[in-house]
């Protein structure tokens, strides 16, 4: 790791001024009763949702102790050493949570390297005792202060985490624990699991689906589940699929109103909550406006919100003098843990610190000293990160216009595009609607008082690049869509703080004329156009540019009508009427799409052994015997290769990882989409998923072996460290592996065998 420079403490002539928003000092006020009693009866919601859906109550219990005292509690102490005096117990909670997420990282590859679990208990153990025990860490921690959250706040979050039931319930109903019959998960969901045991078992060492290959990986969040199995003994698939998606909606929209808390009081945290859950990207075209910033499909993106708010905030309140002493170490740290959860974290923050070094560079010439330290050290530890987590590799990510606008869900709705012209207005279009959930974030530099604060440019910076980084970046699994995903809190608070910066002056009667005129305007643009023209149909383009005019017109009138209720204030309340109409589009176009996914559930049936994807517990059972009687370094092998029982070439859909998920062990080959390996030789679109297997011997050696057992593939595959065979019925296998390999268990639908020392 580079050495990183010493702390620079802000001078006091370099500080910003402006209204922190910190909460009065209180010391004997006990917290709003019914915020938290809501928040209470949120938690004890979700929690039952999980037990109703196959979680067992003893998993929880043990998951959820484990959260609270190895990750939460040491996050904490180390939140309120470094946060300014006076804040509030939700803010411990939700920052303990990401500080504890930094501890719990470490501490879970130090035991995955050991093969241990030792570490992942004693480990926040340490930091709990020497936050305690050392003097004046002591000091700051019980000097830290809490103030009562307004009545209405609890209700707010446990309302807006509610949001999140429909893809909840999905994600439930779809990716079972067990079952009687075959099931289809997601097909990405036991390649996370994979990852986990990895994680858990060996530490992050190697691809565990592919021998041989390199973990360069966002595997930090992986890492997260497995110290939560490690120190509660609760199953991968449990915290996974049932304990993460049940405390993250929660979790994330707590983080969203501490943000909004922390940059500018109760009112911007409840606007930065609602846009951050209800928000949505206002666009014409018919299509669903944008998606929440959470999704049980993606770990990764979900804890990646707690870390992303930790290092605004620490940056935050650095530059306004608020922070205690010490913080600055935490934005290397929180860049590290940030990056390594989700790689699209970091660089929209760096991208907000770059423009927040020009505007001081122009009006607070004091405070570009601190940003552009600031920033050098996030770029340090993000290329640090990148080489050790990542091992240099983007995953495919490349700048490329016409790949992106391909990859952009106009372009399918258009069926293709046909020429240069429609690339660059469909990557304009779509770049324009990622940046509608931060349009009001525009307003903040025309006030004197934020224009100097870097906070307002930081937030504007990180809302442009999520926002182009969709319109301009391609990517074989269109990840790409992550960064606007990512950038949607700091969008989301922009857009509060620049809502509260208008009202304060246009006053409540013009503000609210002003909002009717973006509401109806915004209504009209979702839904008026498309009534009057009709959807959007396939190389429809003459369509495409009359929706695009009728848009523009739509936007043009209500900026018309928005300078006649303005009075002398007719330029300001024209442009944010022009900017309400696109944000609060996306809000009517996320209503719209919520109403529907509740009306119109997504059924998921229960199938049979042979569907494309299917599972059975039978299956679960003989990876599971592999698991509970083999060495963490044992290597298995298995038929099974692609998501239909096929042969694994020429059109094999790689993404099988059951065996390795649920074995907890390296496999020798089962599934090598997503490797690095694979992306490089298939980076464009979704052509890695079908890619071969570029050693096709040791495939052949695999199944062959299964197939028909010999004394020669037995050596070979000795030789190779495989000590386990998992054979599927689905795939050619041979009724008995003996004298080559011992009967471990034999089910239904697989079998498990100890492969015998050659003789």
């Amino acid at each position: 790791m580079a050495t990183l420079p010493h702390p620079v403490p802000l001078p006091e002539s370099s500080t910003v001024t402006v209204q922190t928003h910190a909460p009065s000092r209180v010391s004997s006020r006990v917290p709003s009763l019914v915020t938290y009693a809501a928040l209470v009866v949120a938690l004890l919601f979700w929690c039952t949702y999980a037990l109703i859906n196959q979680l067992p109550i003893g998993s929880l219990v043990k998951a959820g102790a484990a959260i609270a005292v190895l990750q939460v509690l040491p996050g904490a102490l180390i939140w309120r050493t470094v946060r300014p005096r006076d804040g509030w117990l939700l803010e411990d909670l939700m920052m303990g949570f990401a500080m504890g997420f930094t501890v719990a990282v470490p501490a879970q590859t130090i035991a995955g390297l050991m093969h241990s679990r030792i570490p992942a208990i004693v480990v926040p153990l340490l930091v709990i005792a020497v936050f305690l025990g050392v003097p004046v860490l002591r000091r700051r921690v019980l000097e830290a202060r809490w103030t009562p959250l307004s009545w209405w706040m609890g209700p707010l979050i446990a309302l807006l985490s509610l949001v999140a039931y429909p893809q909840t319930r999905d994600y439930f109903n779809q990716n079972l624990l067990w079952s009687d019959q075959a099931w289809r998960p997601h097909v990405d969901a036991y390649l996370h699991q994979a990852l986990a045991s990895e994680i858990l078992t060996r530490g992050p060492v190697g691809w565990p689906t592919v021998d041989g290959e390199d973990l360069g990986y966002q595997w930090f969040a992986h890492a997260w589940i497995a110290h939560v199995t490690a120190t509660s003994g609760v199953g991968l698939d449990h915290v996974l699929t049932r304990v993460l998606p049940a405390i993250m909606p929660l979790l994330a929209v707590g983080c969203f109103v501490v943000l909004g808390l922390r940059l500018g009081g109760p009112k911007v945290a409840a606007i930065t909550a609602v846009l951050s859950m209800a928000g949505g990207q206002g666009q014409p075209w018919g299509l669903v406006g944008g998606a929440l910033p959470i999704t049980p499909l993606s770990p990764t993106l979900g804890l990646g919100i707690p870390t992303l708010v930790a290092l605004v905030l620490v940056l935050a309140t650095r530059w306004r003098g608020t922070a205690q002493r010490g913080a600055f170490w935490l934005i290397p740290v929180l860049t590290i843990i940030a990056t390594g959860t989700k790689g699209s974290t970091s660089p929209i923050v760096i991208a907000g610190l770059g423009l927040a070094v020009l505007a001081m560079l122009l009006w607070n010439r004091k405070m570009v000293l601190p940003i552009v330290i600031d920033a050098a050290v996030m770029g340090v530890a993000l290329v640090a990160t990148m080489a050790i987590v990542f091992h240099g590799s983007v995953a495919g990510l490349k700048l490329d216009i016409h790949a992106s606008a391909d990859q952009t869900g106009l372009a399918a709705l258009l069926g293709g595009l046909t020429s240069d012209t429609m690339v660059y207005s469909v990557s304009a279009a779509v770049i324009l609607a990622a940046l509608t959930r931060g349009a009001l974030a525009f307003a903040l530099p025309f006030s004197r008082a934020t224009r100097v604060d870097p906070v307002s440019w930081l937030l504007i910076g990180a809302t442009i690049a999520g926002a182009f980084a969709v319109g301009i970046f391609a990517h074989p699994g269109k990840s790409q869509g992550y960064f606007t995903a990512t950038a949607i809190p700091l969008a989301a608070v922009g857009s509060a703080l620049g809502a509260q910066q208008l009202w304060r002056a246009f006053g409540a009667r013009r503000s609210l004329l002003v909002a009717a005129v973006g509401a109806v305007a915004g209504l009209v643009f979702v839904k008026g156009v498309l009534v009057f023209t009709g959807r959007l149909s396939s190389r429809d383009y003459d369509h495409f540019w009359k929706l695009a005019v009728i848009a523009a017109v739509v936007l043009v009138v209500a900026g018309v009508v928005g300078a006649f209720v303005g009075g002398h204030k007719w330029a300001q309340t024209a442009l944010t009427a022009v900017a309400l109409t696109g944000l609060l589009a996306g809000v009517f176009n996320v209503a719209d799409a919520l109403r529907k996914t509740i009306e119109h559930p997504t059924e998921y049936a229960l199938t049979n052994v042979r569907t494309l994807g299917a599972v059975t517990s039978a299956e679960l059972r003989a990876a599971r015997y592999i698991r509970d009687h083999s060495n963490v370094e044992d290597l298995v092998m298995t038929n099974r290769h692609c998501t239909a029982p096929r042969e694994p070439r020429n059109g094999c859909d790689s993404r099988r990882w059951l065996v390795t998920a649920f074995t907890e062990r390296q496999s020798l080959v089962e599934g090598w989409t997503a490797t690095p390996k694979a992306t490089e030789i298939a980076p464009n679109g979704r052509d890695s998923v079908f890619v071969n297997y570029w050693k096709p011997q040791i495939l052949e050696l695999n199944d062959n072996f299964i197939a028909a057992p010999t004394a020669d593939a037995q050596k070979k595959l000795w030789d190779l460290g495989v000590r386990w065979v998992y054979v599927e019925n689905t795939r050619p296998h041979a009724k008995d592996l003996a004298p080559y390999a011992t009967l471990g268990l034999r089910t239904k639908d697989a079998s498990a065998w100890k492969l015998n020392p050659p003789k």
